[in-house]
């Protein structure tokens, strides 16, 4: 077969595995179900960060202009001419909390303890500025009186919601991607479990290669599984933009779009794994057997996120799994996210990746090959690999 052809058969493999999962109602279902999910949580975040910037109001009865103007440092003040209209703007929440004459603080429900703080914090202000009037105090003393302390910050990282925000962005991301890599891979090896078991593997084989076959289900559903992936994050990052849940929206972008430049080898690496480990069974009851080790060093891909949160960008723990092959698609741009990275750490990491995944495609592609047309039970490696020579 000539190299054209070659490709011509992995692009008919490939358009017929894209074209399954685009028809799939679970597809567009894991789409909508879990873009809405994410819409609505950056829609929550965004109205309850707003809900918090806004200043508490209180009102201020009678002519004690004093504690108003002490309150108004913290709080939106309203003033009233009587008891009357401040009780009426609280049971309509108009107010939060009412100042009366006497002293007494006029709440609808309770009243919040930094509310509760701020307003006798303005009333001890108030009571030495009356006393310095008494005292004959002028208005130049009781101005400066009334002002506030000016605090000297000094700020150790002013970056910090910036990395905040890319590493939450980027765990998040490296959930959404594990859990869908794990149901893909599921589907991926009970599919080619279910040609082997009915026999259609047999008839496509007499039309291409194994190999085609296997490179054309990677290509395949590696698209269909991109198309899914960005329609899920242009959903969520528009919505986070549109509510205002970030402060920092671009890196948050540039975070997603790194993870998701990470997410392309280490998904090959494993729809690879399942793949083979399908083409070891002769029954679809037989997948959960074969696919357990697959998962199990997915599941230890999670370990670079995690040590990204307790000890930041140079721990070494993380350092070395940010290096593995098969863990590195999560804690690299993880790694990333948290600060900076040596570059040649990261291009020598994502090298690794891509030697590992040619390896694996030439030794995966020899058990796959194998393995598909021998039955009766699970097919050890060994006997797999001993078939793909004859």
């Amino acid at each position: 077969m000539s190299h054209r052809t070659d490709l011509e058969l992995v692009r008919i493999v490939a358009s017929r595995e894209v074209s399954g999962q685009l028809r799939s109602k679970s597809f567009w279902a894991s789409v909508i179900v879990t873009a809405a999910m994410m819409c609505l949580s950056f829609a929550l975040t965004g109205v309850l960060k707003g809900d918090g910037d806004d200043a508490p109001e209180v009102a201020v009865v009678g002519e004690r202009t004093t504690i108003a103007a002490a309150l108004r440092s913290e709080v939106t003040v309203e003033v009233y001419r009587d008891t009357g209209a401040a009780r009426t703007a609280v049971r309509e929440k108009a107010v939060d909390a009412a100042v009366l004459p006497g002293g007494e603080v006029l709440v609808l429900r309770a009243l919040p303890a930094d509310l509760g703080r701020t307003i006798r914090q303005a009333a001890q202000t108030a009571a030495h500025v009356e006393q310095l009037t008494r005292l004959g105090a002028g208005p130049g003393d009781t101005e400066r009186a009334l002002a506030p302390p000016v605090l000297r910050v000094g700020v150790l990282d002013a970056h910090a919601a910036e990395v905040q925000e890319r590493t939450m962005t980027a765990g998040l991301g490296v959930f959404l991607l594990f859990v869908l890599m794990l149901i893909s891979g599921l589907g991926i090896a009970q599919g080619v479990a279910e040609e082997k078991s009915s026999r259609i593997v047999e008839v496509l084989l007499a039309k291409v290669r194994p190999w085609h076959l296997l490179v054309g289900k990677i290509a395949g559903l590696g698209a269909a599984a991109l198309v899914q992936i960005l329609l899920m994050m242009t959903a969520a990052l528009s919505a986070a933009i549109g509510f205002d849940a970030l402060n920092a929206p671009l890196g948050a972008i540039g975070t997603a779009a790194n993870l998701l430049l990470w997410f392309v080898p280490g998904y090959v690496l494993f729809v690879t794994l399942y793949a083979v480990a399908g083409a070891l069974v002769s029954r679809q009851e037989d997948v959960n057997h074969v696919i357990g080790p697959v998962n199990m060093l997915q599941m230890l891909s999670l370990a670079g996120p995690a040590l990204a949160v307790r000890g930041g960008p140079d721990d070494s723990a993380l350092t070395v799994v940010s290096m593995v092959p098969g863990l590195s698609w999560a804690a690299m741009p993880m790694r990333m996210a948290v600060g900076a990275v040596p570059w040649w750490q990261i291009g020598l990491s994502f090298a690794l990746m891509l030697l590992a995944i040619a390896g694996l495609v030439r030794i995966g592609g020899r058990v796959y090959r194998g393995g598909l047309l021998k039955y009766g039970g699970i097919v050890k490696v060994r006997e797999a690999l001993r078939g793909a020579v004859h």
